[in-house]
């Protein structure tokens, strides 16, 4: 979850992360590291079942991300990619939630499931379908249209937040802090990770199969090390301290068994459920998306069967359609937009972009602490220059927006663009709240003289992820 900030805001190439013990390591490192693993064994498998030998080269790598993810957060990937040995012409990102719609798309009808029996790859040309990608970290939402050709655009820029399915994991783990202390927790998973992760993975499991409709009681086991700690460190047994604690009445340990309420699962839920539902809502207000009768439900998340009902209960006039095995229709969908990344024909930018520049300063509409002297005479500084605004729909190598700019000094040998995008629809000047630097472009010229009218054109090109 490190590379998810809002708004690119803290992504550095030299940030650090920390691992579960808490011991620091450099981020592009760890994700580089993991990166070139999984290249090196997708090459070693490959190769086993291959004649001939095969080259890393010989093979388009796609990496997917979140689409709520800022740019700066992308190019950090591509980045450690990059790091991980792997050619960057040789590289595509493809973003999560269109991976999944693309996948969704070519599935047969009996490997979706709604009530209806309907088929998002039925779907006649004009419809509009939410896909709610809902992974450990992030919910991510967008909304797609068919369009002809098999293909599909972006109808609302992507959006949610980092209240994906770890968010219960964090509950889970407040639950045992409560009942035995941060102590026993932060010594067992310093002193004992191993019983700390299976324990991780049972709750996990058991995560997704919970339901509405499930026992009273959710069992399962907690390792000996942990009922050590507790009785080492605290002086009481495991069962003593939850017969301490608030949980008394649907709590129970029997042997090595935790036994929990399912209301006290369901409270774990509590907070990624209101938070999705909530900002569900808040999508369908807008009148852009107002008739959108559909919700795809992929990621790994949307394998919990709480909340799919829970979906289900808060939209009951929207179908919900949720892929047979949710959690790999993004690894599959990315597969499939590698050969055809084109089937994407439209997105929708989510901020605002342009660069600073200077133009003719007006003594009535521009503010004196702007006001420079130049051999061109005066000018304003800082002057947001838009390319393109927020919320244009952008096609894919086919949106090119280029601008000239004049110099303004005599003799000038350069001319510097710093970068921006911002949230704001309208922003005059780039050292407004809600605008970011994202970077620099410096041009050189060539035979510098006294002219103050020589040009440089400058053209960004949009609609790639």
């Amino acid at each position: 979850m490190k590379p998810f900030e809002p708004f690119g805001k803290g992504i550095k190439r030299d940030m650090m992360i920390r691992d579960e013990i808490g011991k620091q390591f450099l981020a592009i490192d760890v994700f580089a590291i993991s990166i070139k693993y999984l290249v090196e064994n997708l090459m070693k498998i490959v190769n086993q079942r291959l004649v001939g030998k095969l080259l890393p080269t010989d093979i388009g790598l796609v990496l997917t991300a979140p689409a709520i993810w800022s740019d700066a957060s992308k190019q950090f990937m591509r980045e450690a990619a990059i790091k991980a040995g792997i050619d960057n012409d040789n590289l595509r990102i493809a973003l999560e939630p269109e991976a999944a719609s693309i996948y969704c798309r070519h599935l047969p009808l009996d490997a979706q499931t709604s009530e209806t029996d309907l088929a998002i790859s039925n779907l006649p040309i004009g419809t509009k379908y939410m896909v709610l990608d809902a992974g450990g970290g992030t919910i991510d939402i967008t909304v797609h249209e068919v369009q002809e050709s098999n293909t599909l655009r972006e109808v609302r820029a992507a959006n949610g937040g980092a209240w994906g399915g770890t968010l219960v994991n964090k509950a889970f783990e407040d639950f045992l802090r409560e009942i035995v202390g941060d102590m026993v927790i932060e010594s067992f998973k310093m002193k004992d990770t191993e019983d700390w992760l299976y324990m991780s993975l049972q709750f996990e499991a058991k995560k997704r199969q919970i339901e509405i409709k499930s026992p009273r009681y959710i069992t399962f086991r907690l390792p000996l090390s942990l009922i050590e700690l507790c009785e080492r460190l605290n002086g009481m047994h495991i069962r003593d301290a939850v017969a301490a604690s608030k949980y008394a009445e649907i709590v129970d340990i029997v042997r090595d068994k935790l036994k929990l309420s399912k209301v006290v699962f369901f409270y774990m839920f509590g907070q990624t459920l209101q938070r999705t539902v909530d900002h569900v809502k808040f999508l369908f207000r807008e009148t852009t998306i107002r008739e959108v009768d559909i919700i795809l439900m992929v990621g790994g998340f949307s394998e919990s069967q709480l909340l799919q009902q829970t979906l289900k209960e808060a939209f009951p006039n929207k179908e919900i359609v949720v892929p047979f095995n949710p959690s790999s229709c993004v690894l599959r969908g990315a597969l499939m937009y590698g050969h055809t990344p084109l089937t994407i024909n439209g997105r929708i930018l989510k901020y605002k972009y342009g660069v600073d520049s200077c133009i003719d300063f007006k003594e009535a509409h521009h503010p004196d602490k702007k006001k420079i002297n130049t051999d061109a005479g005066l000018c304003c500084k800082d002057n947001f220059i838009i390319f393109l605004a927020k919320n244009t729909v952008v096609k894919s190598n086919d949106t090119n927006i280029k601008k000239q700019f004049t110099t303004v000094k005599k003799y000038q040998k350069a001319m510097a663009f710093n970068c921006f995008l911002s949230e704001k629809t309208n922003p005059s000047y780039v050292d407004e709240d809600g605008c970011l630097k994202i970077g620099k472009i410096q041009i050189y010229l060539d035979n510098p003289d006294d002219r103050l009218d020589r040009t440089v054109s400058v053209s960004m090109a949009f609609g790639d992820t």
